[in-house]
């Protein structure tokens, strides 16, 4: 079924990293168009399509806008590269607006030890798991991340049981052959921790024991405006493999 939808694509965009992580998620897409660079996919995700686009940016300025018009009206989400302008009367017809800009890095190297990680410790998702939410309320209220879920692999965290200080949890994704690639999700330190390189410790712990335990490689996104955070991943060995745009409903959240 993965694999029936990398042979849809066009064979330059089989590798990329991004393609390789979402192919499960996207095992059921729709390819409404492509060329040789570039594809428009939609998937069906209970309340409306969602889109996703990906690929050289001169291609999809020529394929985007006539996709979107002809398959998704009412669209719950369309994730395409920032540098693909979308006009108004198109997104109107789909029924969104720019919500968010944010970018998807990688790494394939393991990050050298960096301070605070020896008071990094692995979490019990079941144990742990109303420790890890109440930290996540705190610290990351929006993240859609939580212990427990079907692509859940592991959380690390720091502080006491009765009183975490910061988490972080890495999820399954798609990747090569056999090997899946994990995905870094629900960074969060709570506020009266801060500026302590906590969220720093833990990053470089999940990073380097997904990488060793046989990751292909490690993913995360974050928002292109954080500037804080891009110093941090990047200082980790994290570099941008897309820099995307969101449109949603007004209102609406991320699916």
């Amino acid at each position: 079924m993965t694999d029936g939808l990398l042979a849809r694509l066009p064979a330059a965009l089989r590798s990329r990293r991004d393609v390789l992580s979402d192919r499960e998620r996207w095992a059921s897409a729709r390819v409404v168009a492509a060329d040789d660079h570039a594809a428009v996919l939609v998937r069906d995700v209970g309340a409306g399509p969602a889109v996703w686009a990906f690929g050289d940016t001169g291609s999809l300025g020529v394929l985007l806008a006539p996709a979107l018009v002809a398959h998704a009206s009412g669209a719950r989400w369309v994730t395409a590269p920032r540098d693909v302008p979308v006009p108004p009367e198109v997104l109107a017809a789909a029924g969104v607006v720019p919500r968010t800009s944010w970018d998807r890095l990688t790494t394939a190297t393991a990050p050298t030890r960096v301070a605070g990680e020896d008071a990094v410790r692995a979490l019990d998702p079941v144990r742990d798991g109303a420790a890890i939410g109440a930290c996540l309320d705190a610290a990351n209220p929006t993240t859609q991340a939580r212990p427990g879920a079907d692509d859940d692999a592991a959380w690390w965290g720091v502080g006491t049981d009765d009183d975490l200080l910061g988490v972080i949890g890495v999820a399954w994704r798609g990747g090569v052959d056999r090997a899946r690639s994990v995905h870094l999700h629900g960074l969060g330190v709570v506020p009266a921790a801060r500026g302590r390189g906590l969220g720093t410790a833990l990053t470089a712990v999940a990073t380097r024991t997904a990488l060793a335990a046989g990751a292909p490689w490690v993913s995360l996104g974050m928002y292109a405006d954080n500037v804080a955070a891009r110093r941090v991943y990047a200082s980790l060995g994290f570099a941008v493999d897309a820099e995307n745009a969101g449109y949603g409903p007004p209102g609406a959240d991320r699916p």
